[in-house]
């Protein structure tokens, strides 16, 4: 022993190591540990239920403590003490005990031999130590302890549920041979202490297993008894009656007699208690027929191992119709037998246990009754109505097993089932069956549906379904039919009000429909299934119905003018149901029955029926006024009804929904940009009247205004963008409408700027009107006596920059617009559903672009020759209302406005051109008319045309036009807003130029080089001037004889400078310009960005260059000048006054102005000049042929078209249409050299044929295009000249 004792096996022969040890130990018991336990099926896979631990340790527990009367012995309490603390030990997760693999490998087989190896190892080491057991006294203990120990198994398993009936019939047969080695106990010793009573053996080890020993004559002693006669309602006396009157025929011998039948009918294919045609496959027959040959055997064993003496009635001779091989093992083999041996161990598959002779094979039983499950389906009904009326009477709080039966009534049917031959797979279904129809009649509880469901999936998974009878399949199949029936029937009434149906109330009812239905056994009834589904799914459509009706009614019936208010009720009502049932049953129920699909898929389309019968009450309420119908409240039915749509499409993907949203909600978002549209003057005027309108504000100088003012164009973008308007071509339009708005907007602030522009450039005297004919009939007597005109310095101010500021600042927002609102994917989607133009209903309107470029020609209307008019140009329509009006140039016979103006016409249209004189006092006057026919067939090349329109009176102006589609695109109307604010800079520029561009011409003229010469040549007579001087004052005020001249120093009398002028002293002429230029450059370079700074000094650089080329050339004509050509130290002064104005201008880089910018093509051309201005006339002649040719040469075969508003949409089309002008080949110098030609004599007649030759060539570019693509088309006629409207004055 000691040797068997220091081994360590390992784990795979754990279990013969325990035997091993315990053979020894056990010597009053069988023979060998392996007689105990050897397992007659041959199959160990069967485990008892896990909660059987749980039932242990609080048993062991309670033994320990000495709370259980029924083991209160000293040495039972020890020995269960220390089993429970080595379990409690081994279970801790960080224990070394050589016990914790064991227990663990106990848990995990659950194997009740090895749970019992397990005590018998503990206990032995407990009871070796005791110093009261010397000698042998421990091992005699030890068999005592190992029968309590199985005793207390079986009590534990009779209080756990789900005992396969293979553990307890194993149980019993382990506590029967425990009680057979009490009383024979083979010389080793005696009956102690320890050794069971006969009372202690179990009833159905007497009454059920057929004991020898006579039946007890009291019932008091039969227990399974008793509860039998209590199930039936019989007295004590009527069952004792009872027992005596069958104890005869119910015997042991009978018992016996009924496993031997039952051996006998399955040799003979006898339908009780199975044959093969009552299984689906050979395995599954083989099987059954192994196991319960064995079990049978096990049983008979039992009772002849209890009763010796029932061998006798087992005769030796064996049935002459069975063959050698499968000659079944007859009672002469167990009579012979040792008692320490195991019978069943010598039983192979090949030999079967046979009744005698006198027992045939048929239906002849005893404790079988005629049809065992029918009357154990009885039974099951019998014992589950006693519990439930005694539970009837138990305190609520007490709690209750879900199987309902008691251990008794448990222990009985156990007991029944493993004499009448019912399968475990009959016993579950059975009882599942009896819950079923009895939870229908409401005696059980919903909750002892589960805990059948979970009886059969248990059994279902230790045996397969494949592997039982057909009885048993086609049994478990109705009977999980009849509950799917059963529970749907239930749900379907659970589901009459889904709005107030929550998970927790049909969750019973779907866990047992999923648990049915996922088990595989309705499939036969799936026609059946999907039925009673679309009944479920129809029932919660038709409640869905039920409520969406009364819910409308009840909203329908509260008169309201906004009849906005009930549907947005309802749509709020509908969106939060349905996103309750969507939280509440977030799956489908059963997979198939999504609530919320169902739900949706019925209201939808009942509230869309109503909205559309809404449409004209919606619409009519929207346009009154004051409005009943807010539109706020339309576009949040917009968002709502959307959501809803977006639902039932997410829901309902089976079912869509052919529904035109944006039809319906178009006509008030049309509405909406209509009254957005009447916004933008008012928007215009609050930002005029604000008190902060010009004050700068940030580092880029612009005011807030601008910035409100685009601010509130953000309201409506965000709203049609928060829209997600479903239909992108409408969305598209929607936003060509607010563009237009926008542009409209752009266009009104633009005006409004330039007007306060004006009245800053040119502000009104606060004199009455006497003062102000007196104070200019004294300023042109003025004038008149000095007979010059000097032009008064205007200094510019902050205000003016920050107006500048404001445009430039308009043209980053509205380019930050586009980008926003992507224009370019909006016309884009526009340009796919194009309407063909026979298609629309609307007539095209065209955009005209008309340029007043310059005048010539003209005459003074004064008798006095030499005098010049303040000219400035208009355009008026044929009912005389001005279209445009140009700025005012003074004193000049040739002007040169350079403004364009855009008109819009839909048909032809007549235009006047006006040239007029601008009058300080009075009308002014009109220096000469001329028209213009704007027909869009005429100009439908789309190129720009330059037309001189000669005047009524003398002279002619020139106007450049071209045209374009107007277009409801958004493209279109952000280049008309873009454009709007280029001509709105142009022209605040423009004036800032024609504010500076007289001193320019008072500083830098003829008559300021002939000052400068003079002081090289005579000397400066100083009393020649001064008398002069005084002359003209005393001519002026009146002579006074008593004046004396004043005489002259002697130093100053007769200086003369012969040297020539140095720099400093060419610079000193243009001091007083640079004085200027300094007081005001500083102005601009602090107030105006950096941008409009760039762009003001170079308009102002361009003017420079300007006023030395007119200096030194006359404008180019075709008529010779009276200009007369400078000298070559006069063109040496120009020149070197450009160079002192190029250098202040760059101010050593300091300026925005780089050198690459000044010095540009108009740059280069007038430092030309000073090459050709020497040559011959011939050799100009020559060179101006050549360069002529040269030009046509290079000139594009098709005339480009006119700059259009796409062309300005954003400032990234404007960034490269500046790129593509700057990289086109610049101009060559034969238009220079033809104004050096004009102050040479005898060249008119080449001037006028270069003139003709030019513009036959630019007659046949333009034409040729024209007549490829127009063919022989005639040109539209042209109607007469209107007559002459009425002028309306403007100031």
């Amino acid at each position: 022993m000691s040797g068997i004792d220091g081994l360590r096996p390992p784990e795979r022969d754990r279990e013969s190591f325990h035997s091993s040890r315990l053979t020894g130990a056990i010597s009053s018991s069988l023979s060998t540990l392996t007689d105990l336990f050897r397992d007659p099926t041959g199959h160990r896979s069967i485990k008892f239920p896990e909660k059987l631990f749980k039932v242990l340790d609080l048993k062991m527990q309670n033994v320990a403590m000495g709370k259980d009367p029924q083991y209160n012995d000293q040495y039972t309490r020890r020995v269960i003490a220390v089993f429970w603390g080595s379990l409690k030990a081994a279970e801790k997760p960080s224990s070394r005990e050589p016990s914790t693999s064991s227990w663990r490998q106990i848990k995990e087989n659950r194997k009740i031999e090895e749970l019992i190896l397990f005590f018998v190892t503990t206990a032995t080491q407990a009871l070796r130590k005791d110093p009261n057991l010397s000698g042998d006294a421990w091992k005699y203990e030890l068999d005592a302890q190992i029968s309590q120990f199985v005793l207390i198994l079986r009590d534990c398993l009779r209080n756990t549920n789900h005992v396969p009936p293979e553990i307890t019939s194993r149980l019993e047969l382990y506590t029967a041979r425990l009680a057979e080695n009490a009383r024979n106990p083979g010389g080793h010793g005696v009956a102690g202490r320890g050794t069971p009573s006969a009372a202690s053996i179990p009833a159905s080890a007497g009454a059920a297993t057929g004991s020898s020993n006579p039946p007890p004559q009291s019932v008091d002693d039969m227990r399974l008894a008793s509860v039998v006669g209590a199930l039936f309602g019989k007295s004590k006396q009527e069952l004792q009656s009872d027992v005596n009157l069958i104890k005869q025929i119910c015997s042991e011998k009978s018992a016996l007699n009924d496993l031997k039948t039952c051996l006998k009918n399955i040799n003979a294919d006898m339908p009780f208690p199975g044959r093969r045609e009552d299984f689906e496959s050979d395995e599954a027959f083989h099987r059954w027929r192994t196991q319960e040959l064995a079990h049978l055997s096990q049983l008979m064993l039992a009772m002849i191992q209890l009763k010796p003496d029932l061998a006798r009635f087992m005769p030796s001779d064996s049935s002459s119709h069975y063959s050698a091989s499968q000659r079944p093992l007859s009672a002469s083999m167990l009579t012979t037998m040792e008692l320490g041996t195991n019978p069943a161990a010598n039983i192979t598959e090949a030999d079967y246990i046979a009744s005698d002779d006198e027992i045939e094979a048929g239906n002849k039983f005893v404790y079988i009754p005629p049809n065992p499950k029918k009357a154990y389906k009885r039974l099951v009904e019998l014992c589950l109505e006693r519990d439930l009326e005694a539970m009837a009477h138990l305190p609520e709080d007490q709690e209750v097993s879900l199987t309902i039966l008691s251990h008794q009534h448990l222990e009985l049917l156990n007991e029944s089932a493993l004499r009448w031959r019912i399968s475990h797979s009959y016993r579950v279904t059975c009882f599942l069956d009896v819950i079923r129809y009895k939870y229908e009649r409401d005696e059980v509880p919903i909750e002892c549906v589960p805990e059948g469901l979970q009886m059969v999936d248990k059994a279902m998974h230790e045996t397969p379904t494949e592997l039982w009878s057909r009885f048993d399949m086609d049994y478990v199949s109705t009977v999980y039919g009849g509950l799917f029936n059963v529970f749907l029937g239930a749900l379907y009434e659970a589901l009459e009000d889904i709005t107030k149906l929550k998970p927790e109330k049909i969750a019973p009812y779907v866990h047992v429909l999923e648990t049915v239905r996922t088990s595989g056994l309705v499939e036969r009834y799936k026609a059946d299934i999907e039925t009673r589904l679309n009944d479920l799914a129809d029932r919660v459509r038709v409640q869905a119905v039920h409520q969406y009706t009364d819910k409308n009614y009840e909203l329908m019936s509260n008169p309201d003018p906004n009849r906005a208010l009930p549907l947005l009720h309802l749509t709020d009502h509908l969106e939060k149901q349905a996103k309750l049932l969507d939280r509440r049953f977030p799956k489908p129920i059963l997979g198939t029955l999504d609530l919320v699909s169902l739900a949706l898929e019925s209201q939808i389309p009942l509230f869309l029926t109503d909205l559309g019968d809404m449409r004209v009450p919606l619409l009519e309420g929207s346009t009154r006024k004051p409005p009943e119908v807010p539109l706020a409240d339309v576009f949040a039915l917009y968002r709502r009804t959307k959501t809803l749509l977006s639902m039932h499409a997410t829901f309902c993907p089976d079912s869509p929904l052919d529904y035109d949203l944006g039809g319906f909600f178009e006509p008030y978002v049309l509405q909406y940009l209509v009254n957005t549209d009447l916004q933008t003057a008012q928007w215009v005027h609050t930002v005029r009247s604000g008190d902060r309108l010009f004050e700068a504000e940030g580092e880029e100088g612009h005011s807030s205004s601008i910035v409100d003012l685009f601010s509130n164009l953000k309201s409506p973008i965000d709203f049609l963008s928060n829209l997600s308007w479903p239909d992108g071509y409408q969305e598209a339009r929607f936003f060509t409408v607010l563009s237009k708005a926008s542009s409209k907007l752009v266009e009104e602030y633009c005006r409004m700027v330039e007007d306060l522009f004006m009245d800053e450039m040119f502000p009104r005297q606060n004199k009455d009107d006497r003062q102000t004919k007196q104070y200019a009939f004294i300023e042109k007597a003025r004038l008149t006596i000095s007979g010059e005109k000097r032009a008064d310095p205007f200094n510019f101010t902050s205000s003016s920059c920050v107006k500048l500021n404001n445009i430039e600042a308009a043209r980053n927002l509205l380019d930050k617009l586009y980008a926003r609102i992507d224009v370019d994917k909006l016309s884009g989607v526009l340009h796919e559903h194009a309407i063909l133009p026979s298609d629309a209903h609307e007539k095209q309107r065209f955009l005209f672009t008309v340029k007043i470029v310059q005048a010539e020609g003209l005459v003074p209307l004064d008798l006095n020759t030499s005098s010049k008019p303040d000219t400035f140009a208009t355009l008026s329509d044929e009912k005389g209302i001005r279209l445009a009006k140009t700025r005012t140039i003074y004193e000049s016979l040739t002007p040169r406005w350079d403004e364009a103006f855009d008109i819009s016409v839909e048909y032809s249209l007549w235009v006047m051109a006006s040239v007029r004189d601008r009058a300080v006092i009075g009308k002014h006057d009109t220096v000469g008319r001329g028209y213009l026919f704007l027909d869009p067939k005429r100009f439908g090349d789309y190129l720009t045309h330059d037309l001189w329109l000669d005047l009524d009176t003398a002279g002619r102006i020139l106007l450049r036009i071209s045209m374009e589609g107007e277009k409801d695109d958004p493209q279109f109307f952000f280049g008309r807003a873009f454009r709007s604010l280029k001509r709105a800079e142009s022209d605040m520029i423009r004036v800032i130029i024609d504010k500076v561009a007289p001193l320019l011409r008072q500083y830098i003229n003829r008559a300021a080089l002939t000052t400068l010469m003079k002081s090289t040549g005579a000397p400066y007579d100083y009393n020649k001037a001064l008398a002069g001087v005084t002359g003209f004052y005393r001519s002026a005020i009146g002579a006074d004889k008593a004046d004396s001249l004043i005489p002259l120093p002697q130093q100053d009398k007769g200086r003369a400078r012969t040297q020539a002028l140095t720099d400093e002293e060419i610079e000193s002429a243009l001091a007083p310009l640079f004085d200027y230029l300094d007081s005001n450059l500083q102005t601009f370079n602090y107030h105006l960005s950096e941008a409009t700074k760039g762009t003001v000094m170079a308009k102002i650089w361009k003017e420079m260059l300007t006023t030395i080329e007119d200096l030194l050339v006359p404008p180019l004509a075709n008529a010779p000048s009276d200009m007369k050509a400078l000298t070559d130290k006069e063109v040496d002064i120009v020149f070197k006054w450009l160079k002192f104005l190029n250098s202040y201008m760059y101010a050593d880089g300091a300026s925005p102005l780089t050198q690459e910018q000044l010095q540009n093509q108009k740059y280069r051309d007038l430092l030309s000049i000073r090459l050709y201005y020497d040559w011959h006339a011939d050799e100009l002649m020559e060179e101006a042929v050549r360069l002529m040719q040269q030009t046509l040469r290079a000139a594009p075969t098709v005339k480009k078209r006119a700059k259009t508003v796409y062309s300005q949409r954003n400032l990234g089309t404007i960034r490269d249409r500046k790129r593509e002008k700057k990289q086109e080949a610049p101009g060559g110098n034969a238009d220079m050299i033809l104004r050096i030609l004009r102050m040479r004599p005898n060249t008119t007649e080449f001037i006028a044929q270069q003139f003709d030759a030019y513009a036959q060539a630019h007659r046949e570019q333009v034409n040729q295009p024209m007549h490829r693509s127009r063919g022989q088309r005639s040109r539209a006629s042209i109607p007469e000249v209107p007559p002459v409207p009425p002028l309306q004055e403007r100031l």
